[in-house]
């Protein structure tokens, strides 16, 4: 009977070190759907940053936009004013033109217009695009 147990017990060690060595063994395929990896640009900072900037009719302000994209992507951009006039409209950011900080600046000039308009204060909006990404700022003026 003695014997009967030990052949017992010695057997189910194999069995139990058999499915050991076979589960141990097998690799494991793991896969994940990860969401949009690609960040959006963030706008750092606005020169002039006054909001709303006060500004005299048939004035030229100078602004100048820094913003950081992590990815370095390329990105297009608009500048839309509700009145008056920006120099450049539109334009692209291409990757060699980024800092080592991963970011960019854009250099804008806005030509206020003639008489003061309605609504007052105004609006001067910049888009970033940087494909999946769009950016918004919108910059406040007042004319007097």
């Amino acid at each position: 009977m003695k014997k009967f147990f030990t052949t017992l017990i010695v057997s189910w060690i194999g069995i139990i070190s058999s499915l050991f060595f076979v589960f141990a063994n097998q690799s494991v395929g793991v896969s994940a759907i990860v969401g949009s990896f690609n960040h959006p640009p963030v706008i750092t900072t606005l020169s002039p940053s006054s909001d709303p900037k006060l500004l005299g009719q048939n004035k030229i302000q100078n602004y100048t936009l820094y913003f950081r994209d992590d990815e370095k992507d390329t990105v297009s951009y608009t500048i839309t004013p509700v009145s008056g006039y920006v120099n450049p409209v539109s334009g692209t950011v291409n990757p060699s033109d980024y800092d080592s900080m991963s970011g960019a600046y854009v250099n804008f000039t806005y030509l206020s217009p003639s008489v003061i308009p309605s609504p007052d204060p105004t609006t001067v909006t910049v888009t970033l695009n940087d494909g999946p990404n769009l950016v918004n700022k919108d910059i406040h003026l007042y004319i007097y």
